[in-house]
């Protein structure tokens, strides 16, 4: 028998809690430090190659085709565990509602992480995914330019004037640095663009221009980012320059016949792409335009399992589905910064498990 010690402190560790982070207190913890997001997301690539994460294939809530995705909506819950020096577990669930910006004011996306310890199964976290999931999808795109465009790019085009291009470009330059020279920009909305161009100049310190079209904003740029919530595809394979880069986070910008352009094409996890049905590398693959063995993941890559861009002509497509693992492991590296700050409200889970 224990100690009456001992067996008060066993008492007391039934009690079980975890710290909610909110969407302020995830910023406070450096969640719009795109440095910090960039080493998340390399490791998180890193484990990937090497075989080190679980990570089941996302469900889909959607009301209709995969086409209404970008009309109606659609809900995904996404579940991971990293293993490595990481050891954490969790999961994002992320309601994107086109409409939601003019219909209502509030952003397109939302979303929530939990962080789970994987020793005990305990919460260690519910928390904002909004911040987390938007500098993630930013980073996927700046650590693929990093090991896939020429070292040398100086001139990055990107279509569309969001959230999503806001974090691309802070990854992007996170990267190359003041290596970046001019970025020409294009969306629909003019104002919109131009507001967009003006406020990134200042954030950045390079020359954000608007474009006064796709085709523009493509022409001679080394980095091309397509990051619109376009229902067509309107980018041409031959605009884009002998050895540009090209990240398309978004589904339908360019038409799966046009990849016949591109030398490379590279995703992140190409059974996951499968598993969406969406992207324009799976319907490149169930159209016969490519085959499904020239695809890689990026994590290959990085870790010297397949070889990425092997020289400097080279027209090479990043088509990224996005990964649960990218969330779980920038959500820890949030989590980490705000429990040493002190930041977040603790919340009880339990004080005594009801049942045993």
């Amino acid at each position: 028998m224990g100690t009456v010690k001992e067996l008060n402190q066993l008492e007391q560790s039934k009690k079980v809690g975890f710290i909610y982070l909110s969407q302020e207190d995830c910023i406070k913890a450096g969640g719009l430090d795109m440095k910090g997001t960039l080493g998340a997301i390399q490791k998180s690539f890193e484990l990937h190659g090497s075989n080190e994460v679980i990570q089941p294939s996302k469900p889909v809530i959607r009301w209709g085709g995969p086409e209404t995705e970008e009309t109606r909506g659609r809900i995904m819950t996404m579940p991971s565990y990293l293993g490595g020096d990481l050891n954490v577990a969790g999961m994002k669930w992320i309601p994107s509602m086109p409409e939601n910006p003019k219909r209502i004011g509030q952003p397109r996306a939302s979303a929530i992480i939990i962080l789970t310890d994987p020793n005990n199964g305990f919460p260690l976290a519910i928390m904002d995914g909004t911040i987390v999931s938007a500098m993630r999808t930013g980073a996927a795109t700046g650590i693929a330019a990093k090991y896939l465009a020429n070292p040398n790019s100086r001139t990055v085009g990107i279509i569309g004037a969001g959230v999503q291009s806001r974090t691309q470009l802070m990854a992007t330059v996170g990267v190359f640095g003041n290596q970046i020279e001019e970025i020409k920009v294009f969306d629909l909305n003019r104002e919109k663009t131009d507001q967009f161009a003006k406020e990134m100049t200042c954030e950045l310190n390079v020359s954000v221009i608007r474009a006064e079209s796709a085709e523009e904003a493509i022409r001679e740029s080394d980095i091309v980012i397509t990051a619109t919530m376009s229902s067509y595809p309107y980018v041409k394979g031959d605009w884009l320059k002998e050895g540009a880069f090209h990240s398309e986070i978004s589904f339908w910008d360019t038409d799966p016949e046009e990849l016949v352009h591109y030398d490379k094409v590279i995703v992140d996890d190409f059974e996951h792409v499968k598993h969406h049905g969406v992207d324009v590398s799976y319907r490149a693959v169930r159209d016969g335009v490519i085959r499904e063995e020239s695809v890689s993941n990026l994590g290959e890559i990085i870790t010297g399992k397949k070889i990425g861009r092997e020289n400097a002509m080279q027209k090479i497509l990043f088509n990224p589905i996005g990964m649960s693992i990218h969330d779980i492991s920038e959500a820890y590296r949030v989590y980490l910064n705000a429990k040493k700050l002190g930041i977040g409200n603790d919340l009880s889970l339990w004080e005594n498990p009801h049942w045993l």
